[in-house]
Parts: C-alpha cells; sequence; structure tokens
C-alpha cells in the first residue's frame, strides 16, 4: 500500500494510526502539494453489514461539521473497491500519549483544554452530531490552529467520529437499539445498556476524561471490559478529594466532575453550553490562580518525553524468526528511551516483566504464542509484532487479549511512544506534570 496513489490524486506515505474500521495513513495530495491524513475502511468490512454506509456517513457527518476543534474532510471516494476518506493531517499528539507519559496534568491546562472540547461538543449537538467515542485518544493536541494563529497553548482538535450518528428523522440509523458501541472507560450508563443516547452521553464521556487528566486514571479501572461496563452502571466514582489527596482538587471542581459522571442523564449538565459555562464558575469559584497553559510538544519533539524512569520494570522480548533490521530498529528504541529489555525462550517464566513483547514474521505462530503466554495467571500486558497487511490478525490478535498490535516493518516513534504508555500506565510510574 505504502506509495500507493489513490484515486489519481493522494499518494499514501506511510500507516499512522489503525483502528476498528480502518486505517489510517499520512498521504500527499499530489496535485495541492500538501499533506492528508486518508482513512481506508479494512477490507474485512466491505461487504460486512453495514461498515460500507457507516464509513460513508463518517464523511458526511465531518462534513457537516466545520469548526476550528473538528478535523475537516477534503473528499470521499473508493478506489479499487476500498472506500477511503481524506482528512486534514494533524500534526498534533493524542492526548492520550501526553496522560500515559505525564501521569496528570494541572487544572489550569486540564479546564483549557476542557473548554475547546465543549466548544465543538456544542457545535456537534447542534446538528444533531453524537460522537461517542469522545477519549484522550481521540483527542489530539496542536501547538497551532495550524496556519490561523500564533499561539503557544494546547489546541484540541477532536477526531474520530468513526461512530457518531446523527439525530435526524431524515438519517437512517446504523446502529441498532441494544447494540454497544465505543471504549468501555468512558461510555454513558445508557450507552452502556445500549439505549438510544442523546448529547449528555458525550458530556458523561468527557467527564470521564477529566476525571483521568485530574487523578491520572479513568473513574473505574478493572481487567475487563464486562466489570467496566458494570461499575458505570452500578457504581459511584471514587472521591477525588479523598482518593488523590496529593492532586489538591478544589471542592468545586469536583462538585462539576461528579455532576458530569452522573447516572441519571437528567442529574447531568443539560447542555456543553451549559457544562462550559460551569466549568468556568467552578474554576474560579476554586480560586486558582489563571496559568497560561503550556504549550504542546509536536511529535517532533516529544523524543524527550519518552525517557523512562529509571526504575520501570524491563520488557520481555520473545523473538520468533525475527529479522536482523527489525531486532537492531527494536533494542535501539528501547535503548533512546532508557527501557530495560531482557530476551527470553517460550516457557520462560514472566514475573517481573512490565511488558512482554513477541516478535514474529509468521504471524499465527506469534498469535498462537500470545494465547498461550496469555493462559498464564498475572502475565503483564502482550504486544505483538506481526506482519503489517494482516489486518483479520491484527483484529484477532486484540479480540484475544493482545494489549497492542505493532505492524513490521517496525517503526521506532510508534514502538516507543507504544511502550512507554504501557509501562507508565499498567506499572502506575510517575511523571512531573509539565
Amino acid at each position: 500500500m505504502i506509495g500507493e496513489v489513490i484515486s489519481g490524486k493522494f499518494r499514501l506515505e506511510r500507516a499512522i494510526a489503525k483502528g476498528g474500521m480502518g486505517v489510517v495513513y499520512e498521504g500527499t495530495h499530489l496535485h495541492l502539494k500538501r499533506k492528508v491524513a486518508l482513512k481506508i475502511l479494512h477490507a474485512h468490512l466491505v461487504r460486512k453489514d453495514n461498515s460500507m454506509e457507516r464509513f460513508r456517513r463518517e464523511a458526511i457527518v465531518l462534513a457537516k461539521l466545520d469548526h476550528p476543534h473538528a478535523v475537516r474532510i477534503y473528499d470521499f471516494g473508493i478506489h479499487q473497491g476500498m472506500p477511503y476518506i481524506a482528512m486534514e493531517f494533524i500534526d498534533g499528539i493524542e492526548l492520550a500519549d501526553v496522560l500515559a507519559i505525564q501521569g496528570f496534568l494541572s487544572l489550569p491546562r486540564i479546564v483549557h483544554m476542557a473548554e475547546q472540547i465543549l466548544d465543538v461538543l456544542s457545535s456537534a449537538h447542534k446538528l444533531g452530531i453524537i460522537h461517542r467515542d469522545l477519549k484522550p485518544a481521540n483527542i489530539m493536541l496542536c501547538n497551532t490552529e495550524q496556519n490561523k494563529t500564533d499561539s503557544k497553548e494546547d489546541f484540541v482538535r477532536v477526531v474520530d467520529f468513526g461512530i457518531a450518528f446523527l439525530r435526524d428523522q431524515d438519517e437512517p440509523r446504523m446502529t441498532q437499539q441494544g447494540h454497544v458501541h465505543g471504549t468501555a472507560a468512558y461510555m454513558s450508563p445508557e450507552q452502556c445498556r445500549g439505549l438510544d443516547i442523546d448529547a449528555r452521553s458525550d458530556l458523561y464521556s468527557l467527564g470521564c476524561v477529566i476525571y483521568e487528566l485530574i487523578s491520572g486514571q479513568p473513574p473505574f479501572v478493572s481487567d475487563g471490559s464486562i466489570e467496566t461496563l458494570s461499575a458505570h452502571l452500578y457504581r459511584e466514582p471514587a472521591s477525588l478529594r479523598q482518593t488523590f489527596p496529593e492532586r489538591e482538587v478544589p471542592v468545586a471542581m469536583e462538585a462539576f466532575v461528579m455532576r458530569a459522571l452522573a447516572k441519571q442523564r437528567s442529574a447531568r449538565f443539560p447542555s456543553a453550553d451549559a457544562m462550559r459555562q460551569e466549568l468556568i464558575r467552578a474554576y474560579k469559584e476554586s480560586g486558582l490562580k489563571t496559568a497560561r497553559p503550556p504549550r504542546t510538544l509536536l511529535p517532533n519533539q516529544v523524543a524527550e518525553w519518552w525517557v523512562s524512569d529509571t526504575d520501570a520494570p524491563p520488557v520481555a522480548l520473545l523473538e520468533l524468526n525475527m529479522d536482523a533490521a527489525s531486532r537492531d530498529i527494536l533494542l535501539t528504541t528501547l535503548g533512546v528511551a532508557a527501557v530495560k529489555s531482557v530476551r527470553i525462550e517460550p516457557g520462560d517464566s514472566l514475573l517481573g516483566y512490565g511488558l512482554v513483547m513477541v516478535l514474529a514474521q509468521d504471524g499465527q505462530q506469534g498469535l498462537a504464542v500470545c494465547e498461550k503466554l496469555l493462559a498464564t495467571p498475572q502475565t503483564p500486558p502482550i504486544v505483538l509484532c506481526g506482519p503489517e497487511d494482516d489486518l483479520e490478525l491484527m483484529t484477532t490478535a486484540i479480540g484475544v487479549g493482545v494489549h497492542d498490535y505493532i505492524p513490521l516493518p517496525l517503526d521506532p516513534t510508534d514502538v516507543a511512544r507504544k511502550v512507554v504508555r504501557i509501562l507508565r500506565r499498567y506499572t502506575k510510574l510517575s511523571s512531573a506534570d509539565a
């Protein structure tokens, strides 16, 4: 796929993200000489259920939402039977990466980000668009709104409306009541039940995001999706002030977050505008000093963030017919990030490791090894590195419990980002707030 020209005008440069619906590539618009992001539907979904129609509708959703904090769409088409969306290329970093690397953020910075997110949600909701998957991985941070401002503060872009739907009676519903869509850690109670949802579901998800930005973890953390969904339905989130006293959360700010996380949607904020007004009021009532939020580093400046804590547990490397070039890339990348690594053999004990990386040129062999490791009690998170073009393998691996999938040949940026994120998330490493 890399180097291929789509519809005679978009050249694929590199894969930058993979999701349930498709693969996102950095591309070049050959006529306009500018970067674009191209989202191409997974091959195995082209004829499956209503995925093609959902993909087309994502383009319609994005086209309807013309907002500076939302990604802009340029084109939609079908190339050799594969549908694609051409979008604005966002030069920034996922909020999930910032959070995983830094642990938590300062309240002035959180409020600054949340105001922008609420602004774009307000516009989306007024158009009848519900995002349904608002989470740190779908929030990009940039230094500026590209080519429009010289501000050095965080500029938020909300991305991936791939499972959004339009609350419009003239639009066909692509999902049925009783079907659950979203990410478990950030789903509203009504979303967990598979009920019809409205704008207040997005506001609940944003409440989960803000809770995590303050504390360093989502309001409900468990070993499985079912337990997390149950917690959203029946458990109250732990008090920020009592559970995380070191964060010194003001009373008004905790009350704001807890209202956003109310089980009954009628008890939440009625709209994004109302939530934004209350956020500003609560922040002012807290008496915190108004601080200029720091700028976000762009990807080519992020390397300095990747240095891991010296007490991070080592990574276990289980190589299955790995080529020398990939091995060298991996060892060099982990060394630069100050992550210790140990080569192991099948059957070795996994105690003391923070992460297991299975490297396999034969994807099915790698998957079989991963499944065997997952059957072992207290197995650390597992990352499978396998063939780039085997999307079905990637989907199957994630489905059986593999934490992440990194395609071969290895991209040092992708490896460093994912490895350090997992080590910080699962070994409770701390980092000073930037």
